[in-house]
């Protein structure tokens, strides 16, 4: 198998920090676009079992490249709030 770790990094950022990101939108939808959106200004890091995620994160413990994702995600966060596609576009759905 072969896993995409930035993947499981960027979704365990997302669910971290999603309650400070003043998202219009917090449905499933809302959150999947908004991890796409990011991953795909993400350059993958692919291992081959998921216990090696933990290899790629631990570069990011560098509180330089955590601040370059989040920045990642916060961008991307803010296009998706202004633009929802879901269908529900309420705050806390």
């Amino acid at each position: 198998m072969v896993i995409n770790a930035m993947e499981r990094i960027m979704k365990d950022l997302l669910d971290e920090y999603k309650n400070r990101l003043q998202l219009s939108c917090t449905c499933d939808e809302c959150l999947d676009d908004i991890l796409a959106l990011t991953l795909n200004k993400t350059q993958p890091r692919y291992v081959t079992n998921s216990d090696k995620i933990m290899y790629i994160k631990a570069e990011f413990v560098d509180k330089q490249n955590m601040t370059s994702l989040f920045v990642k995600l916060a961008e991307c966060a803010k296009i998706v709030s202004d633009k929802p596609t879901c269908q529900i576009k309420t705050k806390g759905d």
